[in-house]
């Protein structure tokens, strides 16, 4: 079994190390393998660091020397690529198609500041996959750091209950790690300078490319594997990442509503973004004003107006009502984002907004 694992990075050279480390005590690196029938798959580390201003490039590698010379690890073959131009959505189609080896069969894609919470998480990841020959990726849990501390401050215990009234997908993609079948994904071409790409990724696969209609069992969660992530703690930072997130489902608003249109069997949305990507590298730039010219001033899609609400149908009536005065605030606070964010578009279109 081939497996390939790329890392994200920009800018991470503080916390990277500890990725790694974290990384190479996963299962799938020990020489006696979980997996009875491959007794040591072909693993390759891959970092792509993108648009880096620190040491991420000789941290990386620092770091990769010294954890593929355990002798209790199977062969690891590492890379570390130092790409100039910034954006996830570029450094993951690096990546994806000209980066990882083309043998192959299995793409581990995370970011470069988690950690794992089990040791078995990668291997049931693609046991996941082993086990639902429709699916295409499979994900595991994220958990904020915050939520494992046995005490929390104000802003802590904020941050998590922001997380609990925010609807979510009945399945969905977190951008900081998953695993999918490398067929599949290199059917796949990012836009580039996508704040949310983990969202157009859902979309282009339970869709299969903007040609049928949604197909959510494409996308399956794995239990038990779960890694964790530093939250955001200060009203700042949250507010900044709300903006963001609206920001960028804003912008896959517009793309999708494009692909729908222009996407067919014969040029699926994989083959059309790679054409538009390569003829014409400002494509989403005149997508984007098209659109803003066509919507006029506000341009925030309707489902996101009452987002908060829609958690409450998850709970009987007197939690409802228990919850209601939270789910009130940020209904307010909501507003506030959506009003910053419109006026991101406007200002700058969104693209690579952080």
């Amino acid at each position: 079994m081939n497996i390939s694992i790329g890392l994200l990075a920009c800018n991470e050279a503080e916390t990277l190390p500890q990725t790694l480390e974290s990384l190479f005590q996963q299962s799938l690196f020990q020489a006696a393998s979980a997996f009875p029938q491959i007794p040591e798959p072909h693993l390759e580390v891959i970092v792509v660091a993108n648009g880096c201003t620190d040491a991420t490039v000789s941290v990386a590698q620092a770091t990769l020397e010294v954890l593929a010379l355990d002798d209790g690890l199977t062969t690891v073959h590492w890379y570390v690529h130092d790409v100039a131009q910034p954006g996830k959505s570029h450094a993951w189609n690096l990546y994806v198609h000209d980066y990882a080896a083309t043998e192959a069969e299995y793409l581990i894609l995370m970011d470069a500041d988690i950690q794992f919470v089990a040791p078995r998480t990668l291997e049931r990841m693609i046991q996941t996959l082993e086990h639902h020959p429709e699916a295409w990726v499979s994900v595991d849990t994220p958990i904020k750091d915050i939520q494992l501390k046995p005490t929390k401050t104000f802003l802590e215990w904020l941050s998590l209950r922001a997380s609990s009234t925010a609807s979510s997908a009945k399945v969905a993609i977190c951008g900081q790690l998953y695993c999918g079948r490398a067929a599949a994904l290199r059917t796949i071409w990012m836009p580039p300078g996508l704040p949310v790409e983990d969202g157009f990724l859902r979309a282009m696969i339970v869709t299969n490319r903007f040609t049928e209609p949604e197909r959510l069992s494409r996308i399956q969660r794995t239990p038990e594997a779960a890694h964790q992530f530093e939250a955001y703690v200060t009203p700042q930072a949250l507010i900044r990442h709300e903006i963001r997130l609206v920001v960028g489902s804003t912008l896959n608003a517009f793309i999708y509503h494009y692909l729908w249109e222009n996407a067919t069997p014969d040029c699926d949305a994989g083959t059309l973004i790679c054409h538009n990507n390569h003829s014409n590298p400002q494509w989403l730039h005149h997508l984007i004003q098209a659109a803003v010219q066509e919507r006029g001033w506000w341009l925030i899609p309707r489902a996101f107006w009452f987002r908060r609400f829609g958690v409450l149908r998850h709970y009987s009536w007197r939690n409802r009502c228990l919850r209601f005065p939270l789910v009130l605030v940020a209904f307010c606070v909501d507003w506030w984002v959506f009003w910053q964010a419109n006026r991101e578009l406007h200002r700058q279109g969104g693209l690579n907004y952080w």
